[in-house]
């Protein structure tokens, strides 16, 4: 490849706030030093080129830091590349004019498609505040890459890489059915709050896991229940200032108590115990799934020490 060959497609440009996911310093056929970098939102992932002797790079550019970039489409005698015309740093308030999770970046994911489904159920939330409350959680550069590729369990429930997000929106979707099912008049704020505490009932686990999904030390001296309330407190803090009343509402359901349990206030509203049941059915569901995995749905199946078991019913 010849950097000097790559001629622009007229009013075809690039832009954007993407994660740097990627980078790799090289030469062209001609010996022009280039960066080769990859570029990661929640809906696109795309390689660009920097001409290092026309494009200043910020100094020390670290892993998964968020980038403003320009550039132009171009092809080449043999394939078509985008060339970037200017990168750097975008701003505190740029970022945060962002939709979003828009700088989830989607080559992380296992499955783009959970990923899909998170920033779709996310955005549909009426709530900005709920919405700001989300984006300062999941959005940081130290947690990001554990939510999107950590199991939700080492050994049992959605024990794969990707099973933390699948597990969490199951159980904020659990949520939200069982709140329109038993009280159907409970208000759509309140129904939000639901969604939004079972979303992130389990992201303690962002510190008892790595990006590779293997237990870190804290998993073996700390509780990742006691780690929710740490790992949302940014989030908590914008939600203090703006909507007092829906972090301690938050703040509540993360840590009552659940029965038989020896410390923790008793649940005081519905939703508790809503994040509650949608938690253990969606844990429960895959336990037996996993169970019959390999054998017909029908009679027992066995996982580690619980035993499962379908009845053999006649279709009719």
């Amino acid at each position: 490849m010849k950097l000097n060959e790559l001629r622009p497609i007229q009013k075809e440009t690039f832009s954007g706030t993407y994660r740097l996911t990627g980078r790799v310093a090289s030469f062209d056929d001609e010996g022009i030093p280039y960066v080769k970098m990859r570029l990661s939102s929640c809906n696109a992932d795309v390689v660009v080129l920097a001409a290092v002797e026309t494009v200043v790079i910020p100094e020390r550019l670290g892993h998964m830091e968020l980038v403003e970039v320009k550039g132009r489409v171009c092809v080449g005698p043999e394939e078509g590349v985008i060339l970037l015309t200017d990168i750097r740093r975008p701003f505190r308030l740029d970022v945060i004019r962002l939709p979003a999770l828009q700088t989830l970046p989607r080559t992380l994911c296992p499955r783009p498609e959970d990923l899909d489904q998170l920033v779709e159920s996310v955005r549909s939330l009426e709530s900005d505040h709920l919405k700001m409350c989300i984006k300062r959680v999941l959005e940081r550069r130290d947690r990001l890459e554990v939510f999107l590729r950590a199991p939700a369990s080492t050994h049992y429930h959605h024990n794969y890489p990707g099973g933390l997000l699948v597990h969490s929106l199951e159980v904020a979707r659990g949520v939200v059915s069982m709140t329109q099912i038993h009280e159907p008049d409970m208000p759509r704020s309140l129904q939000e709050l639901g969604f939004v505490a079972g979303l992130l009932h389990d992201i303690g686990k962002t510190y008892t896991y790595d990006e590779k999904g293997r237990p870190t030390a804290t998993a073996r001296l700390c509780s990742h229940d006691a780690l929710t309330l740490e790992a949302c407190a940014y989030g908590l803090a914008h939600l203090e200032t703006v909507d007092p009343e829906a972090a301690l509402t938050l703040r509540h359901i993360w840590t009552c108590a659940s029965p038989g349990a020896r410390y923790g206030i008793p649940a005081a509203m519905t939703l508790a115990r809503y994040v509650r049941d949608a938690d253990g059915q969606s844990a429960m569901a895959d336990n037996q799934r996993r169970a019959f995995k390999r054998r017909e749905l029908k009679g027992f199946g066995k996982l580690g020490q619980n035993t499962y078991w379908l009845p053999a019913l006649e279709a009719r």
